[in-house]
């Protein structure tokens, strides 16, 4: 650990952006670069992705794989998480991947932590009009009350694991299991933490 806490204080310490090869991609906003033949992990600065089991949330770890896997990347350290990860712009073949995962219309603008950042601003407003990606859900939940929303609500009791709701990965519905329109690839969750994620019951499944 404390040879884990040494290392990214050097990394931090220096005033060129570190450079490596991408070795791993964990989600949307999270990679992990092979920097002197260690790995290093880093959270992309300014953004925020939908997590793994939110809609989009493979579409965007894919698309981060697409930019960045296997590829040599500038990695511009700004700060250090509370996980002791790399918080970085990172560029890939004269391309900043941050700012690209927010044109696609695969990440948020982080407005907490980039507050001043008016190429983020202006990207995801673009993509929200164009409604690329995640923009094309009526109602996207952001990853911050996506988290959040869970650590609040308390234990599921019988009667709300008895009222198990349906949800697709790309749809803002959910579908009882008689659901006539319920098909392809779902998972199945307690109804009361569907609608605390944001999802409504389909036309065929309004009360």
């Amino acid at each position: 650990m404390l040879a884990a806490v040494l290392l990214l204080a050097a990394l931090q310490a220096r005033a060129d952006p570190l450079a490596g090869r991408v070795v791993g991609v964990t989600d949307g906003d999270t990679l992990t670069v092979l920097v002197d033949r260690r790995p290093v992990k880093v959270r992309l600065h300014g953004i925020d992705a939908p997590e793994k089991a939110q809609a989009f949330g493979a579409r965007s770890k894919q698309a981060l794989s697409t930019l960045a896997f296997g590829k040599d990347a500038a990695v511009d350290v700004r700060d250090t998480d509370r996980y002791g990860r790399l918080v970085a712009v990172v560029t890939v073949a004269g391309r900043n991947v941050n700012r690209e995962q927010v044109r696609a219309g695969m990440a948020w603008w982080y407005r907490k932590y980039a507050p001043d950042d008016r190429e983020l601003q202006a990207l995801e407003a673009d993509a929200r009009k164009a409604r690329r990606g995640l923009w094309a859900d009526r109602a996207p939940v952001p990853p911050w009350e996506f988290r959040r929303a869970p650590s609040t609500r308390t234990a599921p009791t019988a009667a709300d694991r008895a009222e198990l709701v349906y949800v697709t990965p790309t749809g803002r519905k959910y579908h009882r299991k008689s659901c006539r329109t319920l098909r392809g690839n779902t998972r199945a969750l307690p109804r009361r933490d569907a609608e605390a994620h944001g999802y409504e019951p389909c036309k065929v499944c309004k009360p």
